[in-house]
């Protein structure tokens, strides 16, 4: 029993300092033996858990969606009504826009030379963090709040709008502020709203 244990501690332990590794410096510049250094692990117990750095990457990445996903799913319970519930999503999407990981998973994904399993990874993590704003149009369809439309149209044009409003915010000449960027979140959720509500 304490074997198991102490190996599952540090794979706890190497994925955190891979995380902070990553978000630090993104894909290309860290290396495994830095993550090795920095969980205070050898090469055989990193290459243990993690046979690549592919492996430990995607495993960094989907851990921190699942938490994403989580974190929504605890906001939203609390939420009865459906359109505060958009309005709480928007912002949930604000929170993390800046998440150093994003930046560092974008990087990742433009390496052209992924395996058909990697690309099948990338794409189920994309579609897992989907999945809170289809959960969302849906209950709108059902419930008539909007209107019946494709919902993955709508899935894919409210999540481009929100990814969108962020990259703007990043490049925009004057530093917004965290409110700020949410404002223009909340803004943007309400003019489409305004065209999909029934």
């Amino acid at each position: 029993m304490k074997g198991r244990s102490d190996g599952e501690e540090t794979k706890k332990r190497i994925v955190q300092n891979a995380a902070k590794l990553f978000v630090q410096k993104g894909y290309g510049a860290v290396t495994m033996n830095e993550v090795c250094v920095a969980a205070g692990v050898s090469k055989g117990s990193l290459y243990h858990h993690f046979p690549s750095k592919d492996e430990l990457f995607l495993y960094v990445v989907e851990e921190d969606t699942e938490l994403w996903l989580q974190n929504w799913d605890i906001k939203r319970a609390g939420i009865a009504d459906l359109e505060e519930r958009f309005y709480a999503y928007a912002e949930h999407c604000a929170n993390d826009f800046q998440n150093p990981l994003i930046r560092a998973l974008e990087e990742y994904a433009r390496i052209k030379d992924h395996t058909a399993e990697i690309e099948e990874r990338l794409w189920h993590m994309y579609d897992d963090s989907l999945r809170a704003c289809r959960d969302l149009v849906k209950e709108g369809i059902d419930t008539h709040y909007l209107k019946a439309d494709e919902p993955e149209d709508i899935v894919v044009i409210l999540s481009g709008l929100l990814e969108g409003v962020g990259k703007v915010s990043e490049i925009s000449r004057s530093p917004m502020g965290i409110e700020e960027i949410k404002e223009y979140y909340r803004k943007s959720l309400r003019l489409l709203l305004q065209g999909i509500r029934t």
